[in-house]
């Protein structure tokens, strides 16, 4: 098999599948030395629906804006290893949590209008031969919730790099806020402190299958324990708001496959498949089409994708509750739902500049948008704009 045009499919697969979500990829290639990279990206989020069983008023309003602003920065330091980092600023309005907030009076007479949060990593990674080493150290702060977390990568390369396998581990530490008992909205107290750890691990093979398709199996396996209810969730047990209740530990578990078929030199279909299941009996299957299409005598490329999600609801989930149970959960994101999800994405190549003296390379400029509804009723709009570029 020709090295090149193994290299050429095996970018043109994964850069598919980071085209939303992940920024900095495993399989990036490392800059020159002494280079750094830089990638700013900017987020909005909004959604809305009448049919959220947790909000405490009954109205069902699901309202949530998001500005989310993003900067990863990575820079090499020799020819194998290279340091990045990350920081992220979120501001948000969310109805559940204004409602809440009204309901049970905790900010004494200053309402929740909006919301932030701050939160970051700094990591190092390193190729060895066939080997490729990664870890990061992290953090997540909000005015009711602290996270600290951190992640270990691992991959090798087999057969002239046409098999990959990667393993992955992470950890959550966090601490959280939430009111316990709102059968007395007046004297309701918002206890601090409560804990809730995450483990999750997830191993991923990846299979050039010839210069036109490659294909990805990946397993995932994540454990949560302490408080696991939202910080804005309640139920209705006849007529009476109450706290939702959970266990406090949750297994999870999924199961994915990615398959890339390149058309012709400039273009590519992606498909994937996803089950997941959990332990409070969550079964969800998750399927995507995508189609990749490089512009503008291949500097550019432009992404369609449609997406469908089909799951059950958790055991503990009811829209109502008669009596008050162990367990209960109106939360709508636990029902039985299926939902429609349609996005494009294009990126553009833009030339070399020089700001101040400094001369920007491999500049680009990328717009991502995306459209989303549930059969329940709640329809999102996600817009993301990005530009990278090296010096």
């Amino acid at each position: 098999m020709d090295v090149t045009s193994s290299k050429k499919w095996r970018l043109l697969f994964f850069t598919s599948l980071s085209a939303f979500s992940n920024i900095q990829n495993t399989f990036a290639e490392m800059l020159e030395k002494g280079k750094t990279k830089i990638t700013s990206v900017f987020n909005f989020y909004h959604q809305n629906s009448d049919n959220g069983g947790q909000v405490i008023d009954n109205s069902g309003r699901e309202e949530t804006n998001v500005f989310e602003p993003m900067v990863f920065i990575e820079h090499q330091i020799t020819e194998d290893t290279a340091l990045t980092g990350q920081i992220t600023f979120d501001a948000w309005t969310a109805a559940s949590d204004t409602k809440l907030d009204s309901y049970t009076g905790a900010s004494n007479g200053d309402p929740i209008k909006g919301q932030t949060r701050v939160s970051g990593n700094l990591g190092a990674k390193q190729e060895k031969g066939k080997w490729s080493y990664g870890a990061k150290l992290g953090f997540s702060s909000e005015y009711d919730y602290q996270s600290l977390n951190g992640s270990l990568n691992l991959s090798r390369s087999f057969a002239n790099d046409n098999f990959v396998l990667s393993l992955g581990i992470q950890y959550y530490s966090d601490q959280l806020s939430a009111f316990q008992d709102l059968s007395s909205p007046e004297t309701a107290k918002i206890k601090s402190g409560l804990n809730r750890n995450i483990f999750s691990t997830n191993l991923t093979a990846s299979q050039l299958l010839s210069p036109y398709e490659i294909i990805q199996f990946d397993l995932t396996f994540a454990r949560s324990s302490g408080f696991l209810e939202s910080t804005a969730n309640s139920v209705n047990v006849n007529g009476q708001r109450f706290f939702e209740e959970l266990p406090d530990s949750r297994s999870r578990y999924a199961l994915s496959t990615k398959y890339v078929r390149a058309l012709t030199q400039d273009s590519a279909l992606h498909l994937s498949y996803r089950y997941y299941f959990d332990q409070w009996n969550i079964d969800s299957h998750t399927s995507r089409v995508a189609y990749l299409k490089e512009i503008n005598d291949d500097e550019d490329f432009i992404e369609v994708s449609l997406r469908h999600h089909f799951q059950e609801k958790a055991k503990y989930y009811k829209d109502s509750f008669t009596i008050q149970e162990s367990f209960m959960t109106s939360d709508s994101d636990m029902n039985q739902f299926h939902s429609y999800e349609s996005g494009i994405y294009y990126k553009k190549n833009l030339e070399d500049s020089s700001y101040f003296g400094v001369k920007l390379e491999n500049l680009t400029w990328s717009h991502g948008l995306v459209y989303y509804q549930r059969n329940t009723g709640l329809r999102l709009g996600y817009y993301q704009s990005s530009i990278s570029f090296e010096f």
